[in-house]
């Protein structure tokens, strides 16, 4: 299924083994899309037909007027929803390790100890 042309994966013959290409693509709606898909052998010829869908969300847009997704959101992408959630809800009592690495350094300050840069141990 995937032979290398160039750096982008395409599809390969199921008969020659040669990439395939997309000869045609007509949008059926807005999350699908249907492909005819060529062999390049001239030998061979075969066509095929398929889909491309867009069957999810993984991230949603930065763009700060851009309209929600119709799409569900990804497995993953729904875990990471419900945990800024939580966070916001019961607030976090377990540090971030950027945060904690923060709170050591000033809880050594607190203790009297001194703000010292850190020093690699020497040879």
């Amino acid at each position: 299924m995937s032979a290398s042309t160039s750096s982008r994966a395409t599809f390969s013959c199921e008969a020659c083994d040669t990439p395939l290409l997309k000869r045609t693509s007509r949008l059926q709606h807005r999350h699908l899309r249907s492909d005819v898909w060529v062999c390049q052998n001239p030998l061979c010829g075969a066509t095929y037909a398929g889909n491309s869908e867009l069957t999810s969300i993984a991230s949603p847009s930065g763009m700060p007027d851009a309209p929600a997704s119709e799409l569900p959101p990804t497995p993953s992408y729904t875990r990471a929803l419900l945990q800024m959630q939580w966070k916001l809800e019961h607030g976090s009592r377990q540090l971030d390790m950027l945060d904690a690495i923060e709170f050591v350094e000033a809880s050594r300050i607190d203790a009297g100890g001194e703000a010292r840069p850190h020093q690699a141990a020497s040879p």
